[in-house]
C-alpha cells in the first residue's frame, strides 16, 4: 500500500499596519532587493531576509573622490595635447598676420627692363615662327598668361589678326596674301571642296582658317560674281600692309616664349 504525500499545513497571519509603516516596510523591501513587500516578509519569516548593507561612514565619499582622480588621470594627457594644439594654432595665426603685414609694407618691385636688343630678338623669333607656321590660333598659345598681348604684339609686327567667335587668329602677311589669292581664284562653290583645295596647295592651317572664316560669316560666296570674298578683314589688312615693318613699344609684363 503506497504512502500518501504529506500535505503541508499553512497558517494565515493577519497584520494590520498603518500607511507610514507599510511605506517604511516597502522601502526596506526594495533596499534588500525584493520585488514586493509580501516576498520580503516571507523571506524575513523564514530567516532569509537580510538587513541592507550599510557602508562605513565616509567610505562612499572616499570612493567617489578616488574614481574622480582616476578619470582625471586618464583625461589629463589628452587635455594637455588639446592645449598644445590650441597654442600652436594661435602661434601660426600670429605668424600669418605678421607675414601679411610685412607684405603690405614691402615696396612694390619694378619689373626688370630687358635690353632693347633682347626684346628685338624675341620679337624677331616670334614673327619668324609665325612666318613658318602661317597661322596661329588662340588655342595654340593657351599656355600664355596674356594671349591677347601676344596677338597685339604680332599685329604690331605686321601680322594680320582676325577676331573670330572662338578666339583670335594671327596670320603671316605673305601667307594671308597668298590665301586670298587662292580663295578668290577658285570657282568652286562647295566650302568642303574649297577647304580641300587650300589644304592641298597651302596646308592644313589654310584649310582650318578658311573653315573658321566661313563659320563666322567672314568668308562668303558671291552668287553674282561666282567668287569667294572675305568681309571685314580686307580693310584691316590694307592698313597693316601700310604699317608693316613698324614696331610698337612692348607692354610691361608681356608674355614671351612662343
Amino acid at each position: 500500500m503506497s504512502q500518501q504525500p504529506r500535505v503541508q499545513k499553512t497558517t494565515v497571519i493577519r497584520v494590520e499596519l498603518t500607511e507610514q509603516q507599510y511605506e517604511a516596510l516597502s522601502k526596506r523591501a526594495k533596499e534588500a532587493g525584493y520585488s514586493s513587500v509580501e516576498a520580503f516578509v516571507e523571506a524575513a519569516i523564514s530567516g532569509a531576509a537580510a538587513a541592507p548593507v550599510q557602508l562605513p561612514e565616509g567610505l562612499e565619499e572616499r570612493l567617489t573622490k578616488r574614481v574622480e582622480r582616476i578619470i582625471q588621470d586618464v583625461l589629463n594627457p589628452f587635455t594637455q595635447k588639446v592645449d598644445e594644439l590650441a597654442r600652436r594654432l594661435a602661434q601660426v595665426q600670429e605668424d600669418v598676420e605678421s607675414l601679411k603685414e610685412a607684405l603690405r609694407q614691402r615696396p612694390q618691385e619694378r619689373p626688370v627692363q630687358r635690353p632693347p636688343a633682347e626684346r628685338a630678338a624675341e620679337q624677331s623669333a616670334a614673327i619668324e615662327r609665325l612666318r613658318r607656321q602661317g597661322v596661329v590660333f588662340s588655342e595654340d598659345v593657351a599656355y600664355l598668361r596674356a594671349p591677347d598681348r601676344f596677338f597685339a604684339k604680332l599685329e604690331r609686327l605686321g601680322a594680320v589678326v582676325i577676331q573670330l567667335p572662338e578666339g583670335q587668329a594671327a596670320v603671316d602677311a605673305d601667307f594671308w596674301r597668298k590665301f586670298l589669292a587662292e580663295l578668290e581664284g577658285t570657282s568652286l562653290r562647295d566650302a568642303r571642296q574649297v577647304a580641300d583645295k587650300l589644304a592641298a596647295s597651302m596646308g592644313d592651317k589654310a584649310a582650318a582658317l578658311f573653315n573658321r572664316l566661313v563659320k563666322s560669316g567672314l568668308a562668303v560666296y558671291d552668287e553674282d560674281s561666282r567668287k569667294w570674298s572675305v568681309r571685314s578683314v580686307k580693310g584691316r589688312v590694307q592698313a597693316e600692309e601700310e604699317e608693316e615693318g613698324e614696331e610698337g613699344e612692348e607692354e610691361e609684363g608681356e608674355e614671351e616664349g612662343y
